[in-house]
């Protein structure tokens, strides 16, 4: 029991440093010089600060799958090892998953998520499975490996497919730790 509760307290922490490092929370981030931040001039409000992006939590479903797809087709997904992402990335992925299950699965899939792909959707295992819930293709081939890593809302709809929303877990049993 101990262990899982410090699990679950670094997977909080885990998002909590995600969610800052992505400039969704912190108040600094919206106070950057443009210079600094390295964007362009529209993202610059008329006293010379930067516009501060609206946090992850708070967009619609709609608007979090175009920017999640968005920003993995230009640079959100930075390679294929368990991590290799974002922060944005990262963030934007663990908002899709935990709004793709239900209450009493939320905390498995996060913990799943972050074991098996590091919130990266773009990851690919030495076993060749691949995507959010590092789904073995060979073993499902209804589902696309490109589109797996290169799809988190297509990633993230797979796996919430093949775990039955979480009620389907052995799959995923085992691992690192256990989620």
């Amino acid at each position: 029991m101990t262990s899982r509760l410090l699990l679950l307290a670094l997977l909080a922490a885990l998002i909590a440093a995600v969610v800052t490092a992505d400039g969704g929370s912190s108040p600094e981030a919206a106070q950057r010089p443009l210079a600094a931040a390295g964007g362009s001039p529209g993202g610059m409000t008329p006293g010379g600060q930067m516009r501060r992006r609206p946090g992850v939590a708070g967009m619609s479903q709609k608007k979090l799958e175009v920017e999640a797809r968005r920003v993995a087709r230009h640079g959100g997904i930075l390679g294929t090892c368990s991590g290799c992402a974002t922060p944005r990335m990262q963030r934007l992925s663990l908002e899709l998953v935990m709004r793709a299950f239900p209450p009493g699965s939320k905390a498995w899939a996060v913990c799943v998520t972050m074991r098996e792909s590091g919130a990266n959707p773009g990851a690919i295992s030495p076993s060749h499975d691949f995507g959010l819930g590092q789904i073995h293709v060979a073993a499902h081939p209804q589902f696309s490996a490109w589109r797996l890593t290169h799809d988190p809302v297509y990633s993230t709809r797979a796996f919430v497919q093949l775990s039955q929303r979480g009620r389907k877990r052995q799959p995923w049993e085992g691992g690192r730790y256990a989620c």
